[in-house]
C-alpha cells in the first residue's frame, strides 16, 4: 500500500486545484462568446456593433476625404470589407473576420476594423 506524506499531499491538491481552474476558465470563456465588430477611422473609433445580437446585414458606408469611401458588411457570421477606394484594395482581399483578435486595416484610408470580445482567442499553426 502506498503511503502519502504531507508533500505529497500538498502537491496531489495544487495539481488538482489547477486542473480545475484551467478546464473552469475554457469552460466560462467558451460559452459566453460576445464579439464585437469595432470600426476605427484616423485613430479614433467610429461605430461598435455588437455581432451577437444582428438579426441582418448591417452595412456601414464611411465618406471619407477626396471622394474616398469604404464599405463594411457586418452579420453575425463576420466582418469584411465590400467596397472601398484606394489603390491597391488589400482590405477587400482579406476577406471576412469573425475571430476575436482579427482585424482589417486599410491604410491610406486609415480605417481598421476588428473583432473584440470575451471569447477565448484560437491559436493558429503560425503561433504554434
Amino acid at each position: 500500500m502506498v503511503k502519502f506524506k504531507k508533500g505529497d499531499m500538498l502537491l496531489l491538491l495544487i495539481v488538482l486545484i489547477a486542473a480545475i481552474s484551467y478546464f473552469g476558465l475554457n469552460y466560462i470563456y467558451k460559452e459566453t462568446g460576445e464579439k464585437t465588430a469595432v470600426i476605427s477611422v484616423n485613430g479614433k473609433e467610429y461605430d461598435r456593433i455588437d455581432m451577437n445580437k444582428l438579426k441582418e446585414e448591417k452595412y456601414v458606408h464611411i465618406d471619407l476625404e477626396e471622394g474616398r469611401h469604404i464599405d463594411i458588411v457586418i452579420n453575425a457570421e463576420g466582418a469584411y470589407v465590400s467596397d472601398v477606394i484606394c489603390p491597391d484594395k488589400i482590405c477587400v482581399k482579406t476577406g471576412i473576420i469573425n475571430k476575436v483578435g482579427e482585424s482589417i486595416v486599410c491604410l491610406p484610408n486609415r480605417v481598421q476594423i476588428f473583432i473584440e470580445g470575451n471569447e477565448k482567442p484560437e491559436v493558429d499553426s503560425v503561433s504554434q
